[in-house]
């Protein structure tokens, strides 16, 4: 019964040894930085032939969460696609809300909180006709060309549509 229990022991001993000398997911490195007006207008401009799908997100937008999932799902398929999400919840809760957010949804592309002067300042570079509802999605062709511009929550088939658009570009 002894060498039983130490056996047993034994092996959940190595099991949980291994269990905590696995890598770590590509989400636990998630990092979010401000972006400012400069620093967005240069990742529009300078495309290096690749499309842009650029959305804006909050972590207390109920649409938003619910979009989340299926951009996730598109950065998989299109790699030939920069997919940016920019968060407009405060800059101090990037460590609170916004970096679990991101990691609960295994978000896989590069993240940014808003830390423009002001939301006309953003509202204004992205579309002036924009009324700043979230979510909003802006599809840039590779040459930074504004192709599309999707508000409100859209479903995974909606925004695969809209990437096809640019990709025929």
């Amino acid at each position: 019964m002894k060498k039983n229990v130490s056996l047993s022991f034994m092996v959940l001993f190595l099991l949980l040894i291994n269990l905590t000398a696995a890598e770590p997911k590509q989400n636990d490195k998630i990092s979010v930085e401000k972006i400012d007006k400069a620093k967005l207008s240069k990742l529009i401009k300078e495309r290096k032939g690749k499309p842009l799908f650029l959305n804006l997100w909050a972590t207390w937008c109920v649409p938003c969460r619910e979009e989340f999932p299926s951009i996730v799902k598109l950065t998989t398929e299109y790699k030939d696609v920069d997919f940016i999400g920019i968060s407009v919840d405060f800059p101090e809760e990037v460590e609170s809300k916004i970096i679990p957010f991101l990691k609960s949804n295994e978000a896989n592309f590069v993240s940014y909180v808003n830390g423009f002067e002001g939301d006309e300042e953003l509202i204004n570079l992205l579309d002036k006709n924009w009324n700043g509802a979230l979510p909003a999605t802006f599809i840039f062709d590779k040459n930074g060309k504004k192709i599309s511009f999707l508000e409100g929550k859209k479903s995974y088939e909606e925004f695969k549509k809209e990437i096809l658009k640019v990709k025929e570009k």
